[in-house]
Parts: structure tokens; sequence; C-alpha cells
């Protein structure tokens, strides 16, 4: 697997989920402009790779690669924080461990990290951690 089709069905994923939701998603690199509205309500994705470990001398040997992907469930201030709870809920049961994608999967509960709260919106970070092995 490559770094670019691991992304892509992961992405692939983040769709599907946001569709059922009724949510628009932000993509990393791509033109977005977020709902406006007091009930605006949105994913944003976020995508990092993380170094590659060798568990073998030849050079084709397993490496295994890993990552993470944080959507964060977003919306307008002034509603409470159930309005982003109830999304990641969501988000954690919908990649679950073992989801899987591209010869990787998930392989713990995903976690939701501090709120961040500026003017425009507040965002509900949700890390799900991605790992898999390949050979060389």
């Amino acid at each position: 697997m490559t770094d670019t089709e691991i992304y892509e069905a992961f992405a692939a994923l983040v769709t599907q989920f946001a569709a059922a939701q009724g949510l628009p998603c932000s993509y990393p690199g791509l033109t977005f402009t977020p709902p406006t509205g007091k009930d605006a309500r949105w994913l944003e994705l976020q995508w990092f790779q993380n170094r590659t470990q060798n568990y073998g001398l030849d050079n084709d040997g397993p490496a295994l690669l890993q990552g993470f992907g944080q959507l964060s469930a977003c919306y307008r201030p002034g509603k409470g924080i159930v309005v982003g709870t109830a999304i990641t809920d969501q988000i954690i049961a919908a990649f679950r461990k073992g989801t899987a994608f591209a010869g990787m999967s998930v392989y713990e509960k995903p976690s939701t990290s501090s709120i961040i709260q500026d003017p425009e919106r507040i965002l509900h970070p949700v890390t799900i951690r991605w790992r898999g092995f390949v050979s060389g």
C-alpha cells in the first residue's frame, strides 16, 4: 500500500460517514466553506502519517505503517457542548477498533481531545489511530 492509497481509503470511509450523518466535510488541501447559521454543523478531517518502522533486515522485509486521522465535529458557538459530543459519539462508534481500510486497521478506540473554541466555531477533535504491515 502507498500513502496515497491509505489516505484515499480512509477519506472514503469519512465521506460515507459524513453522508450518513448529513454533514458536509472539509478535507486537507481542498477548498471548503463551512455552512452558516446558528445551527450549522460540519466535519473537518486532518491527516497525519507517522514514522514507518522496519521489521526485517532484508530490503523486502515487512514494515509497519502507522498514523492517525483527526476528524473534528464542528459547530457554531452558543449551543453548548452536547451538540459536538453527540457527533463525536457517532465518530467513535463508526471508526471503532478493528475498522479496516487499505490493509490498515484502527488499533485502539478513537479518543477525543480538548474542545477548541474560537469566535466562529467550536471543534471537538476525535483521533483515529491506525497501522498495518506491508512488505518491502
